[in-house]
């Protein structure tokens, strides 16, 4: 006779993801961003992003290069995606061509806050700088009644050369001391950074925020001891250029690393047909005394 596990006794887990999506855009021309030159995903493109997202089973999927909230869910309702994915954030950032941060839960999300407006300095520019896109927080009570504060990034690429590597590692670490402040009395310490960092773990950008500060202060590469992870497969002459393997991550808390019990990229049959990205995701698991 089979014994099932029994609710109280079974793992408590979530998982958490990240995805570029690649240029998830309507058809109408805002007059207010440089879209007209990004055309629309493929019905084919689509169905493969949604295929890949419904088969990772993650809890919460941070996005990037979704164009606005309308699209974004416009792509989950139509995809079949609403019922397993009811709660949608995305706050219109600073990207000139439109491109925004999203999250897409199978929890409430609350307390959302954007990062958009704050400024920090840049080396060699008279004026402070912002970030491109955002740094957009969420609160979300994963499984087990256990807050998990999260912030989505999308850090500057490499199209701008010297001067977007500097702005990059400035992003990071604003973005640092943004998490540092927003976390400081945040219950169970459990936060996670994650997103398109545009660089490999061991670039400067990244470094600021998995190095210890003067204050003790670091993040943890969910992926450390998977130092062959690629998440940017596809463009094979772009990555040669600039390194391109690693460069979507899930940094976290020393507290919420500790609960890590997997870290993946994603691969799907269709991926290539939904992104120039693979996905990426860890799960944790809580103690059972938790």
């Amino acid at each position: 006779m089979s014994v099932s596990m029994s609710a109280a006794s079974a793992p408590r887990q979530f998982t958490i993801a990240s995805y570029n999506t690649l240029n998830l855009f309507d058809n109408i021309d805002d007059p207010d961003k440089k879209d007209e030159g990004t055309k629309p995903k493929s019905a084919e493109s689509e169905a493969a992003l949604a295929e890949v997202i419904r088969t990772s089973e993650a809890d919460v999927i941070a996005l990037q290069e979704v164009e606005n909230i309308e699209i974004l869910k416009q792509f989950r309702d139509q995809q079949g995606l609403a019922k397993e994915y009811p709660h949608v954030v995305l706050v219109e950032g600073n990207d000139k061509r439109g491109i925004d941060v999203a999250l897409l839960s199978k929890h409430p999300i609350e307390s959302v806050v954007s990062h958009k407006d704050t400024r920090f300095p840049v080396p060699g520019e008279k004026e402070d700088g912002h970030f491109l896109r955002d740094l957009l927080q969420a609160d979300v009570t994963m499984p087990g009644n256990y807050p998990v504060r999260i912030f989505v990034a999308h850090l500057a690429s490499k199209m701008g050369g010297e001067r977007s590597d500097i702005l990059r590692e400035a992003e990071a670490k604003a973005a640092r001391e943004i998490i540092k402040r927003e976390t400081a009395t945040f219950p169970n310490q459990s936060y996670v950074v994650l997103g398109d960092f545009n660089d490999t773990p061991d670039s400067p950008s990244v470094k600021a925020l998995t190095t210890e500060d003067r204050s003790g202060w670091a993040l943890q590469d969910t992926f450390a001891e998977q130092p062959e992870a690629v998440s940017y497969p596809t463009r094979e002459k772009t990555a040669e250029k600039w390194g391109y393997k690693k460069i979507d991550h899930i940094l976290a808390s020393p507290a919420l690393a500790e609960l890590a019990t997997e870290s993946r990229v994603h691969h799907h049959p269709k991926d290539e047909v939904a992104s120039d990205h693979w996905m990426v995701s860890t799960t944790f698991t809580l103690p059972q005394s938790a």
